[in-house]
């Protein structure tokens, strides 16, 4: 129901403050159409048509509009659409094909044909449809039956929307310089760091290099080297969710161990899919009497709820989450009834969902050994059911194979992972080692969660043969046998490894936790042995941890590949396993009602008998918690007693982020500096910003000095109008807003909010619609004496709406000059107009607001 709204409130209204105060106290959806009552008015022939306009929501002139259009209360897109009128009392919006190929309505409910011929407003695109332009806000609503609307996972963005941003580049980086006086052994030391991040995008490709430079000083003696670590291409392949990659790159390791190569690699990108269909949850399927509410539950919490028809349901938008807990659904019919039935949940790393698959694809050169170890890796994995993902894989090199298949099952007794992997290889032909050998690993994966608040985690790796091989081992042992060297590795003689974390919640009363591991080897090297209980609680605002661990390490093995024993004799390991205990506790106490500053004390002591103690304040101290701080001081005993009290900070600037550190002890005195950044280069020229995530934003403002990104510390627009977000998440609608509360110079921002989806890589930008000008409160009256009607509109020279007037004559106007003529106007006629001249004087242009009685004189 209309609102009446006294025209008394129209001058706040219309000169920014009530706009302001009314849309902070009204969510998006609560807004209310508002009627101007015009028997308030008395007198001023103001006439009956001219206010009306007013009482119309969404009442606007016919042109080019940037909307936001949304269809059922879910944010489409935001682009240009042409208003047309045909008569004088109402526009509707042109649309296009290209708007309905994303808008989500199956394509059988489209009028195509009518769309062939030209744009058409919805109401005659798709039959039932309705739209209502909201021209303050520059939302277009529009409704359309559900029953015509495509069933989209929760969370999903059209590709069709998907950025892939601008061409630029960037060069990000890491700089650090150390220095010690005075160290235990009587030397000093300097050593500076600068670790490079560079890329250029042009379309779809990002071009990418990673580098570093490292000087070391050391007692005047010093050295220094520039390392290229990786250069490659990359690029999205959205219609087959895939990402390719041309250059350095890892295999993944999930199956095989992990190998850094130069070549060619194609994997899925999970990152296109909505949240709803990331990571692993099971599909649920049911039947509902009549249409009913079915409302999913984990842990006797709600995760889930929705409406279904008749006959059969399937739900397969579930977000992720936990690993376990089984799901109860509700249905809730018509009538009353309820209805329950439980759905078996229980996953470990590796379990997919049902009808989903991914795959990576490997082809290159295994360059950290040399040129010339080319091979090729594929890895699959698909969900069959709730119950059932299979996976296998395959990697070829020379006189080297390696086949794997397993499956991950999950039951209502947990959920296992089983991994069977084969490998054949042949060491050296040149050395006469050209026996194959065939060896196999076994991997299992074990998780269970209990209603007692106990989760168990089993994961072991049984070498079964010793002559199991991979390949990073195989080329190391040739490349050692080509140099008569030395080969030594971790997992080369590795015959099992088992860890194993059990975890309790108390509840109120703290958690408990439980984790240990254990390696094995062959040809005498000891066991390596770890084991660690935790128990942590919050006792109020405080918080207390206390840990144990006891660690048994071996001797590192070394392989003598010249050896002709086939590889198989290590040095003599003389030195017994090294043991030590340790037991820690930690206290953290905030300070004051804010948990922005804390103290935190320690305390710890070791079998090997080191004592330590140290205690510390930490915190921010500005609001948007761009500036942080530390200070420490501690105590350790050993042979001796050692003291030290080091304090640190760091500040988020708009452009770079600086540290320092400092120092001292009983023999030593130590400093260090960073500085964090990035320079983007683009089209409006280049911008400083801080470090850069793989997918940012350029902000466009022209004017706009001053304004901040709210959720970005410490970003805001510079002098030239262009500011930097250093990260955005890909494939997401991300909301960028901007506060112009400290703004600065004579701009104001048409619009402070607007949503974007990029391309992962993708450098995108945002242009916000500025208004130069001075802010001039124009308190008008007619040379006649009378008062200029509310609702005459303030225009320029140009025939360029300014503003309007309200109460008592007063108008707000962003004027773009100094001086200039304006023209009022409240109607058709020659007596409905009136104009004036103003200029600003010097004192005046350095004003926030200049206030300035005028005279209108009229044209007759």
């Amino acid at each position: 129901m209309a609102t009446k709204l006294s025209l008394l409130g129209l001058f706040y209204c219309n000169f920014g403050v009530a706009p302001l105060l009314i849309a902070d106290e009204l969510k998006e959806d609560d807004f209310q159409e508002f009627t101007f009552d015009d028997s308030l008015l008395f007198g001023g022939g103001y006439g009956d048509s001219y206010l009306a306009r007013f009482n119309t929501v969404g009442q606007a002139t016919p042109g080019k509009y940037q909307v936001d259009i949304y269809i059922n209360g879910i944010r489409i897109s935001r682009q240009v659409v042409d208003f047309i009128s045909e008569d004088e009392n109402e526009i509707y919006p042109c649309l296009d094909a290209d708007f309905w190929k994303i808008s989500q309505v199956i394509s059988t409910y489209i009028n195509q044909e009518l769309l062939e011929q030209q744009c058409q407003a919805p109401e005659l695109t798709v039959n039932g449809a309705t739209a209502k332009f909201d021209v303050e806000r520059l939302k277009l609503d529009i409704t359309i039956p559900q029953a015509y609307m495509q069933k989209s996972p929760r969370g999903y963005v059209h590709p069709e929307l998907w950025d892939m941003g601008e061409t630029a580049g960037y060069i990000s980086y890491n700089s650090n310089l150390y220095q010690t006086n005075g160290s235990d052994n009587g030397g000093d030391m300097r050593a500076f760091y600068t670790g490079f991040n560079s890329g250029l995008n042009i379309g779809l490709w990002r071009l990418k290099n990673q580098s570093s430079y490292n000087y070391n000083d050391y007692d005047g003696s010093s050295k220094d080297n520039f390392n290229s670590i990786r250069t490659y291409a990359m690029r999205a392949l959205p219609h087959i969710g895939s990402e390719l990659l041309l250059g350095d790159s890892y295999t993944r390791g999930n199956i095989f161990g992990s190998l850094p190569f130069t070549g060619f690699q194609l994997q899925t990108d999970n990152r296109m899919l909505p949240d709803s269909r990331r990571g692993y949850a099971p599909v649920v399927r049911g039947l509902a009497n009549s249409t009913a509410k079915v409302v999913i539950k984990q842990n006797d919490i709600a995760i889930y709820q929705t409406t279904v028809a008749a006959g059969p349901f399937l739900i397969n938008d579930l977000y992720p989450t936990s690993y376990e807990g089984d799901l109860i659904v509700e249905v809730t019919e018509a009538d009353g009834n309820i209805s329950e039935f439980t759905i078996p949940f229980s996953a470990v790393p590796g379990s997919i969902r049902e009808g989903h698959s991914q795959y990576t694809l490997s082809i290159g050169d295994v360059d950290y050994l040399g040129s010339g170890n080319y091979f090729i890796e594929l890895n699959y994995e698909y969900g069959i059911n709730n119950m059932l993902t299979l996976n296998s894989g395959g990697r070829v090199g020379e006189d080297y194979y390696a086949l794997s298949l397993g499956t991950v099952l999950g039951t209502e007794w947990g959920a296992v992972g089983i991994t069977a992997v084969h490998s054949s290889s042949r060491l050296s032909k040149e050395a006469g080692l050209d026996d194959w050998e065939n060896g196999w690993r076994l991997g299992v994966n074990y998780s269970r969660s209990f209603e007692t608040g106990t989760s168990v985690a089993l994961a072991g790796y049984h070498y079964s043969t010793e002559s199991f091989r991979e390949l990073n081992d195989v080329l190391g042992v040739r490349k050692a046998l080509e140099r008569s060297d030395i080969f030594t590795s971790e997992t080369y003689k590795q015959r099992s490894e088992m860890s194993l974390s059990i975890n309790q919640s108390l509840d109120d009363y703290g958690f408990l936790y439980v984790s240990g591991s254990k390696r094995q080897y062959r040809d005498g090297r000891d066991d390596d042995d770890q084991l660690q209980l935790g128990y942590s609680v919050n006792l109020g605002q405080w918080s207390l941890g206390l840990t144990f661990s006891r660690q048994y390490s071996s001797q590192v093995p070394v392989q003598y590949a010249y050896n002709d024993d086939y590889l198989d004799s290590l040095t003599d390991f003389n030195a017994p396993r090294t043991k030590e205990d340790l037991l820690s506790l930690t206290i953290s106490i905030p300070l004051g009602s804010r948990q922005s500053n804390m103290v935190n004390m320690g305390a710890s002591h070791s079998s090997r008998g080191m004592n330590s103690y140290n205690m510390g304040v930490s915190g921010t101290v500005l609001e948007d918690q761009s500036w942080t701080y530390g200070v420490n001081a501690s105590l350790q005993s050993d042979d001796g007693t050692s003291k030290s009290l080091g304090v640190n900070t760091q500040k988020r600037f708009s452009q770079a982020t600086l540290s320092g550190s400092y120092s001292i002890a009983d023999s030593y005195q130590q400093m260090s500096a960073g500085i964090s950044g990035a320079v983007v280069a683009h089209a409006g020229g280049l911008t400083l910003s801080q470090n850069l995530s793989d997918t940012f934003a350029i902000v466009e403002a022209k004017g706009a000095n001053g304004a901040k990104v709210i959720n970005s510390w410490g970003t805001e627009v510079n002098s030239a109008g262009y500011a930097v977000i250093p990260t955005l998440t890909p494939y997401r609608m991300n909301r960028v807003t901007l506060d112009s509360g400290n703004m600065l110079g004579t701009s104001e921002l048409l619009e402070t909010q607007q949503q974007i989806a990029p391309y992962a890589g993708a450098i995108v930008k945002l242009k916000f619609e500025t208004r130069e000008g001075y802010a001039v409160l124009f308190m008008t009256q007619k040379t006649s004496g009378g008062v200029i009607p509310i609702g005459a509109e303030v225009v320029d020279e140009n025939g360029q709406i300014l503003g309007m007037v309200g109460q008592a004559g007063m108008a707000y106007i962003r004027t773009p000059t100094a001086n200039g003529h304006l023209k009022v106007t409240w109607g058709e006629l020659s007596e409905q107009t009136c104009s004036f001249d103003y200029a600003l004087s010097e004192v005046e242009l350095l004003s926030e607001l200049v206030r300035m009685p005028v005279n209108c004189q009229s044209s007759i």
